[in-house]
């Protein structure tokens, strides 16, 4: 096939909440003075990946149709 399957959502979610937190922590070691910043960035990167993990109700799915 000269189509390449597209990875899936979930997958560049991850890829993307990977490259964020290891940056995130990277530049909290380098630069002290921003470590909160950096550290809530961490965690808010962190939180919203589980959060979009969690699977939706069914009541919810329902009262969209």
């Amino acid at each position: 096939m000269l189509f390449k399957k597209f990875p899936s959502r979930d997958e560049v979610l991850a890829t993307v909440t990977v490259i964020m937190v290891i940056g995130s922590l990277m530049l909290a070691l380098i630069d002290e003075k921003s470590r909160p910043q950096f550290i809530d960035l961490t965690k808010f990167a962190v939180s919203t990946y589980s959060g979009l993990l969690i699977p939706r109700s069914g009541s919810n799915d329902r009262d969209r149709n």
